[in-house]
């Protein structure tokens, strides 16, 4: 469980990273990175099931879970990543 935690934790950090140095901002932006970067679990998930046998089903049940993570995350950091600009805007 605290492995889970900490993996989160780090792509978490990885998609906020991202996100400011391409300067990505916004729920809709983030939430386009994230599902970009599910891209790349997705590829390693097909890969088990081509050479490894993994059955389908239970490698779309990984990728969906990654999937949901990655959107969680980027609404997280969109939401982050938006709040201080428009605070600046509204007090100009």
């Amino acid at each position: 469980m605290l492995f889970v935690v900490a993996q989160s934790l780090v792509v978490a950090f990885l998609v906020a990273y991202f996100a400011s140095r391409l300067g990505i901002s916004g729920l809709a932006g983030v939430a386009g990175l994230g599902a970009l970067v599910w891209i790349f679990p997705a590829a390693i998930l097909l890969g088990s099931v081509v050479h490894e046998g993994v059955p389908l089903a239970l490698a779309s049940i990984h990728a969906g879970d990654w999937l949901v993570k990655l959107l969680i995350i980027a609404a997280i950091v969109g939401a982050w990543r938006q709040a201080p600009h428009e605070a600046i805007h509204r007090t100009t």
